[in-house]
């Protein structure tokens, strides 16, 4: 089958009226009144997101769930995405059959549609870059930088878990099969985010590992982030050393927790929406004026060097 037979079989049938059904060069779509619009793009790369040897399926919603998990970042409610799919034309019938039932499954579980995107041959290695696009009522966005002083300063699940997951994929212990399923099926907090967004003064999705994430929203609201780190919701895989798991935590990335900031007198208020959403959250500290966009514990610098890309 060439592309354009692969299209029509596979990701016709799951785009949306927007897409034109894939039959045009783009797709249309009205902007809805009195929303704001969050548009934001990611790409996962096979032997640095992923193995490539996981079923196709799970990989496609890894790829979809890491980028809703932006939007989750700012209080958006998912709308639309689009697709880039470049693999080796050995893989093509076999993976986008598999992978198509994926986005399939998730476009239903987060009300997400398919505009459209692009299909190529690779050399060797699979990428997928997803352009997803979210909404929000107007003026009710969450940035990074909004940060103020006395903010109680939260974190989502648990911290930790994707890393602990990658770095022993090929244990057989079922302790670690929680760890494991975090790494390849990322849990985006959409609809927690969405519900909290009028009680957030920033937030940020974990993804480069909590304190280099940490750090940016510090940075942003030109305050610092003082964090007990006791407090931290870590693992609670005993087969690895308190040190390794506190580790994982700090700078383990892809857990795609949310980090945010709320004010004192929202903490009843938030509780009770994560409650309601059956999520963990955990008051791990406050934001003070101090050093300016620094990450402290009792009164320290947390120096601690984080994963970077280049």
């Amino acid at each position: 089958m060439d592309e354009f037979d692969l299209i029509k079989k596979y990701f016709v049938p799951i785009s949306s009226i927007e897409s034109q059904y894939l039959s045009n060069d783009g797709a249309v779509f009205k902007p809805k009144k009195d929303l704001d619009y969050v548009v934001s793009t990611d790409t996962i790369v096979e032997k640095i997101h992923f193995k490539g040897n996981e079923p196709p399926d799970q990989i496609a919603k890894k790829a979809l769930r890491t980028n809703l998990s932006d939007l989750a970042a700012m209080g958006a409610d998912p709308e639309f995405y689009s697709l880039s799919l470049s693999l080796p034309k050995a893989k093509s019938k076999s993976f986008i059959e598999n992978f198509v039932k994926g986005l399939k499954e998730d476009q239903k579980k987060y009300k997400i549609k398919l505009l459209g995107g692009d299909l190529t041959a690779s050399s060797q290695l699979i990428t997928i870059t997803i352009n997803i696009i979210g909404t929000v009522p107007s003026g009710q966005c969450i940035s990074r930088s909004n940060s103020m002083v006395n903010d109680l300063v939260y974190v989502t699940g648990v911290l930790g878990l994707s890393n602990i997951g990658l770095l022993n994929l090929m244990k057989n212990d079922k302790k670690y099969s929680i760890a494991k399923l975090k790494y390849y099926l990322p849990q985006p907090r959409v609809e927690f985010s969405s519900s909290v967004r009028n009680f957030v003064t920033s937030m940020i999705d974990i993804s480069d590992g909590f304190v280099q994430d940490c750090r940016h929203l510090a940075r942003l609201s030109n305050l610092e982030f003082a964090i007990d780190i006791k407090n931290l919701p870590i693992s609670d895989i005993d087969l690895l050393s308190y040190k390794d798991r506190l580790n994982a935590a700090l700078i383990g990335g892809d857990d795609y927790e949310l980090l945010f900031t709320s004010p004192p007198v929202y903490k009843e208020k938030i509780n009770k929406i994560a409650k309601l959403h059956g999520l963990q959250i955990t008051n791990i500290g406050y934001v003070k004026n101090g050093k300016n966009g620094q990450v402290t514990s009792n009164n320290r610098l947390i120096n601690i060097d984080a994963y970077k890309h280049f």
